[in-house]
């Protein structure tokens, strides 16, 4: 091998882990190393010498999909973070752009952001944890909690989860309410259904928000305490999120993030719902790296038995995508894939995975704009995953 072929493979090596002084600095410290490859060479076995070629390439491999996808995202006028993994290496972990405009701070993996409806596939996962546990189960009424619910007796807790319910979209104002204020509110406008429970697919936070109530009221029942804590002892601990919570809590967080929309060429902040109102549909905060800690806790069963993990990531009603916070293989978001996709305010996120479990991709931003399209994204940067294994 040429001394210029070893000088470029080292310097290519380093500045992935350290930058260009980092690889300067050790350039000098290697220099008689380099005079005297010659000497060194035979000592080097052929078994040794193409493990050290693999890991080479494998390094260079990497290298070069994180300045492709990094000029992908650059080059869409995402502002976040970005955390792209591929068969257990980090290929990107980043922050774009501004977190706040007054304050000039950037953003950064550890910046936090609200998830949007995100949230419901964490609301999922507690309702999975307390069915194991014999609390509920997914034939359940709406009246077995809540006995005047109107129709209550015709909608199912599966009917819920994968918005099949037939019940009417229900504004959502600054206006903070108890829990069971939220019911009355879904009650009053669900005297008559727009569907027949179990035959209409209508996305609607309204289903996840009157399955958070009732989650609720099992959890205080059982365990005398929140959904709240319930989620964050069950979920966000055993997942390891020590970055996540909810609702006003990201303001206290050493890296919030602010959310703007764009209109115009103009940024402003949108007023967003109480999240008294959000609760189970978009009340969660969280950072992109617990966001893939969350997706390994589905792909590998860790916090959830094998049974729920299929039900979860399974169709339940002929021609649906949507199932208990996933969609699965989401068209135009990348074929053999589990995505769930949030906005709240300035706030626009997507989270997704590969069926194989080996490609995870997190974007997480604190500007909503159309120019940014995450299904274009999603779909690019895993052709480009698939493209180039790491095994």
């Amino acid at each position: 091998m040429k001394t210029k072929n070893i000088l470029s493979i080292l310097i290519c090596s380093l500045l992935l882990g350290g930058g260009i002084l980092a690889a300067l600095m050790t350039f000098k410290q290697n220099k008689n190393l380099i005079s005297a490859h010659h000497a060194v060479q035979p000592l080097i076995t052929k078994s040794a010498s193409k493990k050290l070629l693999t890991v080479d390439v494998s390094q260079s491999k990497i290298f070069k999909e994180r300045l492709v996808i990094d000029r992908l995202i650059h080059q869409s006028g995402f502002s976040g973070s970005a955390l792209i993994i591929s068969h257990g290496k980090v290929i990107l972990s980043k922050g774009y752009y501004l977190s706040n405009l007054r304050s000039k701070k950037y953003n950064q993996p550890l910046t936090a952001y609200y998830i949007g409806s995100i949230t419901k596939s964490v609301t999922a996962i507690a309702y999975m944890q307390m069915q194991e546990r014999g609390w509920i189960h997914l034939n359940d009424t709406v009246s077995k909690f809540y006995p005047y619910f109107p129709n209550g007796n015709r909608i199912s807790m599966l009917d819920l989860l994968c918005h099949m319910s037939g019940l009417r979209d229900v504004p959502e104002t600054t206006q903070p309410m108890t829990r069971d204020e939220v019911v009355q509110t879904i009650e009053r406008h669900s005297e008559r259904l727009a569907s027949r429970p179990g035959t209409v697919w209508h996305y609607s936070d309204t289903n996840y928000a009157l399955l958070a109530a009732i989650l609720d009221r099992v959890v205080q029942k059982n365990d005398h305490e929140s959904l709240h804590d319930y989620i964050r002892q069950f979920i966000f601990q055993r997942a390891g999120m020590l970055h996540s919570g909810f609702g006003d809590e990201m303001l206290h967080y050493a890296y919030p993030s602010t959310g703007y929309v764009f209109q115009d060429e103009h940024a402003f902040v949108e007023r967003i719902p109480s999240f008294t109102q959000l609760i189970g549909c978009g009340d969660v905060y969280a950072t992109s790296w617990d966001l893939y800690l969350f997706d390994r806790t589905i792909a590998h069963a860790t916090i959830i038995s094998r049974t729920s993990r299929q039900q979860i990531l399974s169709r339940h009603f002929p021609g649906v995508s949507y199932s208990c916070g996933w969609y699965i293989n989401r068209k135009g978001w990348g074929a053999n894939t589990y995505s769930s996709h949030g906005v709240l305010g300035g706030w626009n996120g997507s989270n997704a995975f590969t069926k194989d479990k080996q490609n995870y991709i997190i974007l997480l931003s604190n500007v909503n704009t159309p120019r940014v399209q995450f299904s274009k994204l999603n779909r690019t940067i895993f052709h480009i995953l698939r493209s180039n294994s790491h095994h």
